[in-house]
């Protein structure tokens, strides 16, 4: 099934010289395993956009482990850890260098990721995360303390504003599951959906705000810093012949870097 094209343009989209463009891909995956019978269909609608880059949360290390090069989150995202699952991987065609797998101590374990990589564009500073839903951690569990409802996202997204700050100078791409719908739709509390808007800089995109399949605006969302622009994004079904191929739908984009005369 094709993918599911958005038909609003990409706010914040200027004009000038334009390099080559960058794909990539971002997509929760509801833990497909490598033997799972969703699996095949899942990387056949990521290979078939040839990405550069891809975000998968909610993943297996060995999904994507036969080409490429990939890093991923902590097994320990504050349950029972599973060596094989991570809430956040990011893979590339070329290797990554200066990479973290933490983020910042108060931020909720094992739902960051970031790395540095060559694409067709040049090096690319990219974060891949994975804010709490709205239910992270609410059941008690042996040695761990129990959290209210939007604790753990709202904590995140303090750590991630600071993040956000240090690497406010850099050629920057943010992307996993924000666990938010950006405006119409959102189930977050004012105040959280206020605390995702302040995360970002004034001068970074979501540009996946407004996607939508099927009536459901995204959760999972790609974010830019300024220097790039957008000449495409778009939704990836999450539906083989009547069932899901996952609970969330891809999405995807096309960017280059923009530069002002």
């Amino acid at each position: 099934m094709p993918a599911v094209a958005s038909d609003s343009p990409f706010a914040g989209v200027g004009e000038g010289k334009r390099e080559p463009s960058l794909r990539v891909v971002n997509w929760n995956v509801e833990w497909a395993t490598p033997r799972s019978w969703r699996t095949a269909e899942i990387l056949s609608r990521i290979s078939q956009h040839a990405p550069e880059i891809v975000c998968l949360t909610e993943t297996h290390v060995g999904l994507m482990s036969q080409c490429g090069h990939m890093i991923c989150s902590q097994a320990d995202a504050g349950y029972k850890v599973d060596e094989n699952r991570r809430k956040v991987m990011l893979w590339s065609r070329e290797p990554w260098s200066e990479v973290d797998h933490m983020g910042l101590d108060s931020m909720p374990p094992g739902r960051f990721v970031s790395g540095i990589t060559q694409t067709s564009v040049g090096a690319v500073t990219v974060l891949g995360i994975c804010i709490p839903w709205f239910g992270s951690r609410t059941e008690a569990r042996r040695g761990a303390e129990r959290r209210m409802r939007w604790e753990d996202h709202e904590q995140y997204l303090v750590g991630l504003t600071e993040l956000l700050e240090r690497e406010e100078k850099k050629r920057l791409i943010v992307m996993g599951d924000f666990n938010q719908a950006i405006g119409p739709g959102s189930r977050a509390p004012a105040e959280l959906r206020l605390a995702l808007q302040n995360a970002f800089s004034p001068s970074m995109r979501i540009a996946t705000a407004d996607l939508a399949f099927e009536g459901r605006r995204s959760i999972d969302h790609i974010a830019l810093s300024e220097d790039w622009t957008v000449s495409s994004r778009e939704a990836i079904s999450n539906i083989q012949e009547g069932k899901e191929l996952s609970d969330h739908f891809g999405v995807f984009a096309d960017v280059s870097i923009h530069k002002m005369w």
